[in-house]
């Protein structure tokens, strides 16, 4: 028998582990209004272009489809479904098509890794480039 829980926006039952289309709704609004708003008009330009998505589709490829952080510091396999930018691209937009700077994640690590740059970022880049280095070179010699 399932497990349940509620959904904390409408109150929902949904199995326990899944998100509400309510919530996927609510994300597709906060992203628009993040595009409209916030961001600036250089990056939403290069998100919605063939550049980018040759380069989200390189890396997702290079690294198996594979979340890197979450194999890397706890060894658990999930799906990818987002690419970070290790170094910004609002730092170095010369790096935003650079695959050694693109790293797959899930949606809720890269949130997590935004929150781990509040604090000292050049030191979670420095170990960022090297997970990802060792990740790839542990998918090449067919260790993942």
């Amino acid at each position: 028998m399932p497990i349940y829980k509620r959904c904390s926006r409408c109150g929902r039952r949904i199995p326990s582990g899944s998100r509400c289309p309510c919530q996927k709704q609510y994300q597709k609004e906060r992203h628009r209004e993040y595009d409209r708003h916030r961001r600036d008009r250089k990056s939403k330009d290069f998100y919605g272009s063939r550049e980018w998505e040759a380069a989200r589709r390189a890396a997702l490829e290079a690294d198996g489809g594979i979340d890197v952080y979450l194999y890397m510091t706890e060894g658990e396999i999930a799906l990818a479904d987002t690419i970070h930018h290790i170094i910004p691209l609002k730092e170095d937009w010369d790096k935003r098509s650079d695959l050694d700077n693109l790293m797959s994640l899930r949606h809720e690590t890269h949130g997590k890794i935004e929150r781990l740059y509040g604090g000292n970022q050049g030191e979670i880049v420095r170990k960022l480039q090297g997970m990802l280095r060792d990740f790839r070179r542990l998918r090449r010699g067919g260790g993942i």
